[in-house]
């Protein structure tokens, strides 16, 4: 007689947590997505918890349950861009720390600092992650809002001085000069604007779609610019 195979013992109790926290985890994603979506679209103060709610498929108790209240899940939705594009440059950001905390010269700093430029017009131009969290972004550029603090403390000032500290090892400064931190600033805020007038950047260069050969295009511009540095 061959060998007996156990079956494996069921366990409930614990299969049926496990089970409620996936559906927990996905209910409160599709809140999320959700809110991605509205907040983009109308803003903080237009976008109703309701109008969220019915996008998700859901009603207002999970909501209030999982993010508490419409700013709650309004700084989720900040968090959630953050960390997004966190992902999309892991990479990059984590070969720019390296060289700044471990400089071996000025040209392993351009070349970081085009390699952090390359994967950011991906980032911004070339991928969805970038448009779901613009509409929320810009509006709070342009009206500062519950995430604003969250968006300049994690996302655009960890970039001005990650950049600053490049430049400034391209220019073998002692220290960050007020012109280096500048130069930065413009280089980190280039492609955001671009992306929000991309409209009339396309028509200006007469391109119907911003597609591979585009990115390539706005790369080695931006490429050319910090040869100048």
């Amino acid at each position: 007689m061959g060998e007996s195979v156990e079956a494996p013992v069921a366990q409930p109790g614990r299969d049926a947590v496990s089970n409620a926290s996936r559906k927990g985890d996905q209910s409160r994603q599709r809140i999320l997505e959700a809110a991605l979506v509205e907040f983009g679209a109308a803003g903080f103060k237009s976008t109703t918890t309701r109008r969220i709610a019915e996008r998700a498929n859901t009603t207002l108790p999970p909501l209030s349950y999982y993010f508490g209240n419409k700013e709650g899940l309004y700084r989720a939705c900040a968090e959630e861009i953050v960390e997004r594009y966190g992902h999309a440059t892991r990479d990059a950001v984590t070969r720019a720390k390296g060289v700044i905390e471990s400089p071996s010269g000025p040209e392993e700093a351009r070349e970081t600092l085009k390699y952090l430029m390359a994967a950011s017009v991906e980032l911004i131009l070339g991928s969805d992650a970038y448009i779901l969290g613009n509409g929320i972004i810009a509006r709070e550029l342009a009206e500062p809002g519950p995430a604003f603090e969250i968006f300049y403390n994690r996302l655009w000032l960890p970039g001005i001085e990650r950049n600053s500290r490049l430049i400034s090892l391209i220019k073998s400064e002692a220290q960050v000069s007020a012109e280096t931190r500048m130069q930065a600033i413009l280089l980190v805020s280039s492609l955001p604007s671009l992306h929000t007038r991309r409209v009339v950047a396309q028509r200006a260069m007469e391109w119907p779609r911003i597609g591979e050969a585009e990115l390539r295009l706005i790369t080695q511009v931006l490429h050319r610019q910090i040869d100048d540095l």
